[in-house]
């Protein structure tokens, strides 16, 4: 269990997915660019056997954005995507209603 002060540190945002491709070499990882409002980046997202990139472009997601960057094999991943699910159920992202815009805080 955490307490209220450690789950309010958690920066959850409002992102809307601007590119999408396949990660060349890697199985199961998307590489994944966000627009969070004020900004862009780029996350990477295992995700590759659920979505095809070309549907992904447009959708709102809601990103962990207060996470370091981290340095992977195939680039820097800048945040999380929230999602459910798992390899034998599927992967759902996490999306808010529509009205939802990027970089809005989700609390």
């Amino acid at each position: 269990m955490i307490n209220f002060d450690d789950f309010i540190k958690t920066d959850l945002r409002v992102a809307r997915i601007v590119e999408a491709e396949d990660v060349i070499d890697a199985d199961k990882l998307l590489k994944i660019t966000v627009d969070l409002g004020d900004e862009e980046r780029t996350i990477f997202a295992g995700i590759k056997g659920f979505y095809n990139p070309e549907e992904l472009v447009g959708k709102l997601i809601v990103v962990v954005a207060n996470l370091e960057p981290r340095k992977m094999r195939f680039g820097v991943s800048e945040g999380m995507l929230l999602a459910s699910g798992d390899d034998e159920s599927g992967v759902f992202l996490i999306s808010p209603d529509d009205g939802a815009s990027p970089g809005q805080r989700v609390s």
